[in-house]
């Protein structure tokens, strides 16, 4: 599942370091979600390990989700990128703006994954919910620390300007 989600991260990663950046955000967007989507669906899979009968009620309920998650994960990607496109010149007031956008970005994730933890009870059983809940908090953690270990961290530049 490591190397599924690996590739994943190197088509993410590559996204913030692509020259035209600006320029094609909305398609890299598109394209990034598209292809992670895809293999995505099959780590899930792999993981949940369900029953014909289970799949049946668990699909569903997983796309749904999947809507929803693919627009915080869009916005998170775009507050992403206005950190990148600001870093040279991140002031007190933009630097706040975006970190109060990533708290409203992961308390949105934090309320759907909840909302559909209880879907998932409900459909399934509160064991397979679980599991569906620890497989979506591996992948979304492992794609936050990789992404976030791509970045500048702020004022890094000004320390190798001066050496």
């Amino acid at each position: 599942m490591k190397r599924g989600v690996s590739t994943a991260v190197v088509l993410l990663a590559s996204f913030f370091l692509h020259d035209a950046f600006a320029q094609s955000t909305e398609d890299d967007i598109q394209i990034i979600q598209g292809a992670w989507g895809r293999q995505k669906r099959e780590l899930v899979s792999m993981a949940m390990s369900l029953s014909a009968k289970d799949s049946v009620k668990f699909w569903p309920v997983y796309d749904k989700y999947e809507v929803t998650r693919k627009k915080l994960g869009r916005e998170r990607l775009l507050i992403l990128n206005d950190y990148v496109e600001s870093y040279e010149k991140l002031t007190n007031t933009k630097a706040d703006e975006l970190a109060n956008r990533l708290f409203k970005n992961d308390a949105a994730n934090a309320q759907l994954l909840q909302q559909y933890y209880n879907s998932m009870k409900t459909a399934l059983n509160a064991l397979q919910a679980a599991k569906f809940l620890h497989v979506e908090s591996f992948l979304q953690s492992y794609i936050k620390i990789h992404l976030q270990a791509n970045l500048p961290y702020i004022g890094e530049l000004d320390k190798l300007k001066t050496q």
